[in-house]
């Protein structure tokens, strides 16, 4: 049951052009606004979200995804560790890029006790972690809402309510 997962760079590349393409446009703009305090105080903020975005980006970039049989364990800049039997929340949510819903990701958000993690579709073996995720949430009856239930039902995940009931 023990596997590892990482966020690839080609999935991550995207995120890194659109955070420097930011930066770039903020940083010349600023550099030029001395004497405008709302125009520079207003580049700054958006600067600030950009260089945000690119640390977010970085940080998951860095993270990497352990299941293993006591849980889920992220080993990164913040790491944590939920233990299977902790989990009390799922969510599974799509996020659809277009009209007709046919492209996007999927976010994977697990609950336990005071810890919360967060996953993308990205991710790779994402399908694996999300059906250990689904699996143990069954186990110990967490809440999942009815999106969260339709996206389990279309990845095709099937639980197995004999594992460990």
């Amino acid at each position: 049951m023990s596997s590892v997962h990482q966020y690839p760079l080609r999935s991550l590349y995207g995120d890194y052009v659109r955070a420097a393409i930011g930066v770039g446009f903020c940083s010349v703009p600023l550099s030029f606004v001395n004497d405008s305090p709302v125009l520079l105080t207003i580049l700054s903020g958006v600067l600030l979200l950009f260089l945000g975005f690119g640390a977010k980006t970085a940080m998951r970039h860095l993270t990497v995804i352990e299941t293993e049989e006591e849980g889920i364990i992220a080993n990164g800049p913040l790491g944590q560790r939920i233990a299977w039997r902790d989990i009390d929340k799922v969510a599974l949510k799509f996020y659809s890029t277009r009209r007709d819903t046919k492209e996007g990701w999927m976010q994977l958000t697990l609950y336990g006790a005071t810890k919360k993690m967060t996953l993308e579709s990205s991710l790779d073996g994402f399908n694996e972690v999300a059906d250990a995720v689904i699996q143990a949430g069954f186990r110990n009856n967490a809440q999942m809402d009815e999106t969260t239930m339709e996206n389990v039902a279309a990845m095709g995940i099937v639980v197995d309510m004999a594992d460990g009931a």
